[in-house]
């Protein structure tokens, strides 16, 4: 006689899940950005060093090439968690490290790549901290001021000897892809190539960080966006290949497979944006698998499970609770 699966509303209660082994990671994530949190500061004194700026990217290069899906995971979970122009800038240079790494780019162009992200904001840094945190509506004036940002930071990019590419991700990181950004409102091929897939790296950390406690659909909901903004924000081959390098559910994220099993995604594998490998949380007969001590499974080695779709901690909690109330 066959084991009988248990209905998904009866498993285990998973709602305050912990992840050991991205805890170092999440250290490293948080002395990475402390440091370019430095940096940023002694832009905003007028004594940044660019040697010692030469030798954070090289620390930060590194740290992505042995742990780069890691650092994803710790973002995306908002385990260390700040709404700084260092931390968008950092994070969206994780991004575009992963994007350049899946598309074969080279190393050389990968550094660059990620230099033009770590420094594409900084004209923020010269923004009055009332106008970043102003709720509401701006004011023309405010508009204006806060539309300047992309010259000053082309500007110090530019002064501070930067490659060709980086001034432009500068300059242009909110051109729309419709003409409708600035300040050029440049549109579709006048856009720099590098920039257009800045722009999606961008606007998908901005959506992922919009709030400080997270529940796991957010990195697919705001792949969704991306989608639903190609051809009027985004170039749609960039959002493609943004979708293709990190995934639909990008590492971090948690799904129902179609066994009824429940895993964590922890990295992408083959470019099959619906292939990733995953850890189990909970297998398909309810037994769980706490401390990251569940099995891997790469999807694209067991071709019959699949994704059923990505699911929140807390709608299983409430879940289970239902069906232990009738």
């Amino acid at each position: 006689m066959s084991e009988t699966k248990p209905p998904l509303a009866a498993k285990p209660n998973i709602s305050h899940w912990d992840f050991p082994q991205d805890a170092q990671s999440a250290e490293t994530y948080q002395l990475l950005l402390e440091e370019l949190q430095k940096h940023f500061i002694d832009v905003q004194r007028n004594v940044f060093s660019l040697p010692a700026f030469d030798a954070f990217v090289s620390r930060i290069v590194g740290s992505f090439h042995n742990e780069a899906w890691a650092l994803f995971r710790v973002f995306l979970d908002g385990r260390v968690y700040t709404t700084s122009t260092a931390a968008s800038s950092f994070n969206v240079a994780l991004c575009l490290y992963l994007f350049s790494r899946a598309m074969g780019w080279s190393e050389e162009h990968q550094t660059l790549l990620i230099r033009g992200a770590l420094l594409h904001d900084v004209g923020m840094l010269f923004l009055p901290p009332s106008l970043l945190l102003k709720e509401g509506k701006l004011t023309e004036k405010e508009r204006v001021l806060l539309e300047s940002h992309p010259s000053v930071s082309y500007e110090k990019v530019r002064q501070w000897g930067e490659s060709f590419e980086a001034t432009q991700i500068a300059l242009q990181h909110h051109e729309d892809w419709n003409g409708a950004g600035y300040p050029s409102c440049l549109a579709g091929e006048q856009i720099h190539p590098w920039t257009r897939i800045a722009t999606v790296a961008i606007n998908f950390v901005a959506r992922v960080t919009q709030r400080r406690y997270r529940n796991s659909l957010v990195g697919y909901e705001a792949m969704k966006q991306l989608v639903k903004d190609q051809g009027s924000r985004f170039d749609p081959v960039s959002v493609k290949d943004f979708i293709h390098s990190l995934g639909l559910n990008p590492p971090g994220s948690i799904l129902l497979l179609s066994d009824g099993s429940i895993a964590r995604v922890i990295e992408m594998t083959s470019g099959n944006i619906l292939r990733p490998r995953v850890r189990m949380l909970i297998d398909s007969f309810g037994n769980a698998f706490r401390d990251d001590k569940g099995p891997l499974l790469d999807l694209n080695d067991t071709p019959k499970i699949f994704i059923a779709r990505p699911v929140n901690f807390q709608d299983l909690l409430e879940a289970g609770e239902h069906q232990t109330a009738r």
